[in-house]
């Protein structure tokens, strides 16, 4: 823990410091990414779960069943036409732009 992080009385670490980023570029690559997500909570130190799908915190259960869990999902799929170079609009002006196409 950093010096800083002591002053500011912080007890302890939930993350590790680390990030990896990865680009999304691929159905085959996203779908690699989310089952590695999805089993992340049921196997190794964890054992949050019998399965990925009994995990509550976890989109596994939408995209294994159609069901929707404690938070709501939306399937990545439908994302596709989405432009992540370009700003982000709000829902009211997508909408509008939907329309006009």
């Amino acid at each position: 823990m950093e010096a800083k992080d002591k002053e500011r009385n912080k007890k302890h670490e939930v993350w590790e410091d680390s990030f990896d980023w990865k680009e999304c570029r691929t159905n085959d690559f996203i779908r690699q990414k989310l089952e590695y997500i999805h089993n992340n909570p049921v196997k190794g130190k964890w054992n949050l779960a019998v399965s990925a799908a009994d995990y509550e915190h976890s989109s596994a259960r939408f995209y294994l069943t159609g069901e929707q869990g404690v938070y709501p999902v939306l399937d990545y799929c439908e994302l596709a036409d989405i432009d992540l170079t370009q700003p982000l609009h709000s829902c009211a002006e997508s909408a509008q732009h939907k329309a006009k196409r």
